[in-house]
């Protein structure tokens, strides 16, 4: 992301005037007013927080913060998987920081009107459930850390949202004249952790409980006489929790429908593959399987999504359904689940890849992948395949990620391929690299779910479908079995 001017972006200007008379304005009304999506009017937001509040005190902001002032050609991608953080996580800070160039500290005020000795060392302290903001004026606390300490904060249950600090000098007249005081001004919004640690409390209980009561399945003897292949099963994009509305979006899809979409399609798609023997399965889990991913039900960036169901429910039925699913294939052939997490789902589906680790932790025959890392490669014989969601990377730069992540599958292999979902759509691309004479293919899945109000009033209208790619040893994909609902 290169700084932009603000005379390089007439959004900005207008987002600025409506921000300065309406502060407290949503993202969606912003949007609306700009004729823009949610996620641009949330990136001018936040470059005008940063542009009046100055830099923030985030550990994430702080360490993209040093990256780009230390590499300041770096794009955006290179700079959000160096710190661990999605594409659309960095660009929110990447756009405070653009504001922050440009952030001035509160103009000194005149003598009269500024706090005297009578007025010095002011704490206003308001909490609320979740939030707690402190306000400071005075000349014995100059950081945060001492306004944290002398507002006695419990560091263990709250942490820094955000925070400003000016200073400024204050002419008192004294018995012995004029006399000059420096003062500081320092506020801090505070958010509660303790949902977050209750939560990854309860998530590691749940794990230990998992493990504890995984069941021992013995091994499953299979007919290896003839058998060959790898069969990749690839539901893309389910977004269970979903909620859409006929009368609105010309097809009705909720968490019920979501269920019976799935096993009808994985049914049909194993018995049109059923002529075919072969020896393993690779099952694709993820891909936005499961439609939001905080309490607020919105997605990772924090996009409002219509859901059906609690959180709790989305993902007790979301585990139910992947067992379901699990137990299933692997009476047919032993079955390798790659877990890969989505723009909507990136935690929970981490959480869920977990859930499933313990859950087969003694089941032979089943493998599950639930790395962290955002882009996972699986090898078959001469066959490399490469798997990602698809919103951060750039389709053109796949062959080379396939290289340079998986050196020694892209040396072993004759045929690559990169497999995405989030389009919601099928497409096929074929990219040469310049050093092989060998193509990547880049297959964009497609996905059994349709579009919500917002996705059907945008005119995003694609096939609904699911896929299963049959790999062989040495010849590579040779055959493709689609479902497509009614």
């Amino acid at each position: 992301m290169n700084q932009i001017k603000p005379a390089d972006d007439p959004l900005y200007e207008r987002a600025k005037q409506i921000l300065a008379t309406n502060p407290g304005i949503g993202k969606n009304r912003l949007g609306l007013m700009l004729g823009i999506k949610a996620p641009s009017s949330r990136l001018r937001i936040v470059r005008y927080r940063g542009e009046t509040e100055g830099h923030s005190n985030d550990p994430d902001y702080v360490r993209v913060r040093q990256l780009k002032e230390q590499h300041p050609d770096w794009s955006t991608l290179k700079i959000a998987y160096t710190v661990g953080l999605t594409v659309d996580h960095t660009k929110l800070h990447l756009a405070r920081w653009l504001g922050a160039q440009s952030y001035q500290p509160a103009p000194v005020a005149q003598p009269a009107e500024l706090p005297t000795a009578n007025r010095d060392n002011e704490l206003e302290d308001t909490v609320h459930d979740s939030q707690r903001d402190l306000s400071y004026r005075g000349s014995k606390i100059q950081t945060l850390d001492e306004l944290m300490d002398y507002a006695r904060v419990d560091r263990s249950v709250w942490e820094v949202e955000r925070h400003t600090l000016n200073k400024y000098e204050v002419a008192a007249k004294g018995p012995d004249g004029m006399a000059t005081t420096t003062l500081f001004q320092i506020k801090a919004w505070l958010k509660r952790k303790v949902v977050e640690q209750q939560l990854q409390s309860v998530m590691d209980k749940l794990l230990i409980s998992f493990r504890d009561t995984a069941p021992f399945q013995p091994a499953i003897h299979y007919e290896t006489t003839g058998r060959r292949g790898l069969l990749e099963l690839s539901l893309m994009d389910l977004h269970l929790g979903k909620y859409c509305s006929e009368l609105e979006t010309g097809r009705a899809y909720n968490a019920d429908i979501t269920k019976t979409m799935f096993e009808t399609a994985l049914n049909d798609l194993l018995a049109k593959a059923a002529g075919l023997k072969y020896e393993k399965l690779l099952f694709v889990v993820g891909n936005d399987f499961l439609n939001t991913d905080h309490l607020g039900r919105t997605t990772t960036a924090g996009t409002p999504q219509d859901e059906c169901l609690r959180y709790q429910e989305s993902f007790a039925q979301g585990k139910a359904l992947m067992v379901k699913a699990i137990d299933y294939l692997r009476t047919l052939a032993p079955v390798d689940v790659l877990v890969i997490s989505g723009n909507h789902d990136t935690q929970r589906l981490y959480y869920l890849g977990h859930a499933l680790q313990e859950r087969f932790h003694n089941t032979s025959g089943v493998k599950v992948e639930n790395t962290m890392r955002p882009r996972k490669y699986v090898r078959y014989h001469r066959n490399l395949i490469g798997f990602c969601h698809g919103h951060n990377e750039k389709h053109h730069d796949l062959p080379l990620l396939l290289a340079t992540e998986d050196p020694e599958g892209w040396a072993q292999s004759r045929h690559r391929e990169f497999h995405l979902g989030h389009f919601h759509s099928r497409k096929l691309k074929m990219f040469v690299p310049s050093f092989d004479r060998a193509g990547v293919l880049v297959r964009i899945l497609p996905s059994l779910c349709p579009p919500d109000a917002w996705h059907a009033a945008m005119g995003y209208n694609a096939r609904l479908a699911a896929e299963a790619l049959y790999f062989d040893p040495n010849e590579g994909c040779v055959a493709t079995f689609t479902h497509a609902p009614n």
